[in-house]
């Protein structure tokens, strides 16, 4: 079987670790462009964020309260790509990297994320999971992956029934594959905690990725 994981707060703790500290540069970077707002609106887009599908969304949905002026915007959306600093730490979600030694013995692995191509590849690195393990690494540029899991699918010559996807947000991460036919599976972590809808569109819901063993046991079933 193929198994198409997320990489964001599905393998690694992007929410936890990362966002505010990029939400903060992207903040700072719009104040620069002309962004005139108190420094405690800060939080403002904090709480903004938490019930956003993403990062992006959640800088668009505070830059139109307070301006129309897209530099300003793109000012922070552009600070969003800003490259890793070594002090910060990254952690992956627990058990990920055993689940992926256990998994590449008997099934084939792809990651389809989304992002600047360079800093989710750091990412990676950061974490210490080495982008071999995966058959395909697809990174997207669009919030849908649906084009990018038919690539995949295609590439690797894999019948839609033979795929697993795995993913924290279900209207990015797993509608796509529902609509291609896919084996879903919803990790409840992240922003996957937020975003559960719409149900139709999840097989199995998982709160630790150890439990993909009973996942596979009741699919194969």
């Amino acid at each position: 079987m193929l198994v198409i994981f997320d990489l964001d707060d599905t393998l690694i703790e992007t929410s936890k670790c990362l966002t505010t500290h990029y939400l903060h540069i992207a903040f700072v970077a719009m104040q620069s462009a002309g962004l005139e707002v108190e420094e405690n609106a800060f939080d403002e887009l904090l709480s903004i964020n938490e019930k956003e599908l993403s990062s992006r969304y959640a800088l668009k949905k505070f830059y139109n309260n307070y301006s129309d002026q897209i530099r300003i915007y793109e000012a922070g959306f552009a600070a969003l790509k800003t490259p890793l600093p070594e002090e910060l730490s990254l952690e992956i979600v627990p058990g990920a990297l055993e689940v992926l030694d256990e998994l590449q013995t008997a099934h084939t692995l792809a990651l389809v994320t989304a992002g600047d191509s360079n800093l989710q590849r750091q990412k990676l690195e950061k974490a210490g999971i080495q982008p071999e393990r995966f058959s395909k690494l697809v990174i997207g540029k669009g919030l849908s992956k649906k084009l990018d899991y038919q690539r995949v699918l295609s590439e690797l010559n894999v019948h839609p029934q033979e795929v697993l996807v795995c993913g924290d947000r279900v209207p990015i991460d797993l509608t796509p594959a529902k609509q291609l036919g896919l084996c879903t599976v919803h990790f409840r972590n992240g922003r996957g905690l937020v975003h559960d809808e719409p149900k139709a569109d999840v097989d199995f819901t998982i709160h630790t990725l150890k439990q993909l063993n009973e996942v596979f046991a009741k699919h194969e079933s």
